[in-house]
């Protein structure tokens, strides 16, 4: 297991993990180079995904304005895992790529949208989290409330942050 501290929280905690992968594994699965990828590279090298048991919270106004209306408080379920091989599956978390493949039937838009980011989290609501592999940036779409990936909302400037601010409890 790393040495490396992936969430400032003590009390987040995750659970059913795939075995991590290779460096060589995840740049074959996802090759893009985008700014913050050695941390996710070191993230899925030693939790390839995982459940966070009892949920955990991020509040966007770490880093953004938020007014009225806006998205805040945020729910991360778990990590969505890479696959290793064809029949990799889990119980308790999605494939990445499976996730990524159903995202894109949704509609053009959202096709056009997984060519430039690919989803790595999500919460308790199916919903997903997003990594922009241009900017490194996170961001999230709500599918129930709206499929339109021009609304999806920006949560964290890299994926190192919106996990270094990941919470047990809500403030």
């Amino acid at each position: 297991m790393s040495n490396i501290k992936f969430f400032s929280d003590p009390n987040i905690k995750i659970k059913h993990s795939l075995n991590g992968l290779s460096e060589q594994t995840i740049n074959s699965l996802l090759p893009y180079s985008f700014p913050g990828k050695d941390f996710f590279v070191d993230f899925y090298i030693a939790y390839n995904g995982g459940y966070l048991e009892g949920g955990a919270f991020y509040y966007r106004d770490v880093f953004y304005n938020i007014h009225d209306g806006d998205y805040n408080l945020m729910e991360v379920e778990g990590f969505n895992f890479i696959p290793q091989n064809i029949d990799d599956s889990s119980s308790h978390i999605l494939s990445l790529i499976d996730v990524w493949r159903r995202r894109k039937k949704y509609s053009e838009e959202i096709k056009n949208f997984c060519l430039s980011h690919f989803p790595f989290a999500a919460d308790a609501g199916d919903n997903d989290y997003w990594i922009d592999i241009k900017s490194g940036c996170v961001k999230y779409i709500r599918w129930e409330n709206d499929d339109n990936p021009n609304n999806a909302v920006m949560i964290s400037p890299s994926f190192y942050d919106f996990c270094v601010n990941l919470k047990a409890e809500r403030k």
